[in-house]
């Protein structure tokens, strides 16, 4: 026997046509464009509130995480039905934004004192030099010394 489970003498197999994939039925794009519309309200929505102060960044970083299982389960639907080229760009591109914002968001959260602080001192920083100044505390707040 072979590797492949066949004897020497024995003639390989022909492929086998791909079936004939069926097209999408109306009720199965609707769905899709469905999906489509929460995806890009929840894309909508992360950028609306990604600029909010701590405690209320775990708002948007919920909200982006809902994004991308969103984005994932659209972007399959997408492919399977075979919706249109726009509707899978527009998929992609959120899907993206909705990843490196979740990734983003993640950060500040995960660096929770550090974020507190570079907050609340921007807020009492009244001039650009001042706005450096909280950058740089920021900045060698979070590297190692």
């Amino acid at each position: 026997m072979n590797n492949d489970g066949r004897t020497p003498k024995q003639t390989p197999l022909p492929l086998q046509p791909a079936p004939q994939k069926t097209p999408a039925t109306d009720e199965q794009k609707q769905s899709t464009r469905s999906y489509l519309r929460i995806f890009v309200a929840l894309v909508v929505a992360v950028l609306l509130t990604s600029g909010l102060a701590l405690p209320w960044k775990l708002v948007p970083l919920a909200l982006a995480l809902a994004a991308v299982v969103v984005g994932i389960l659209t972007l399959i639907k997408v492919v399977r039905y075979g919706i249109g080229a726009p509707q899978m760009f527009i998929t992609s591109l959120g899907l993206a934004a909705s990843a490196v914002m979740a990734l983003g968001l993640g950060l500040a959260v995960a660096t929770w004192d550090n974020t507190e602080k570079l907050e609340n001192c921007m807020g009492r920083a009244l001039t650009v030099q001042a706005q450096d100044e909280c950058q740089s505390e920021f900045t060698n707040g979070l590297l190692p010394r």
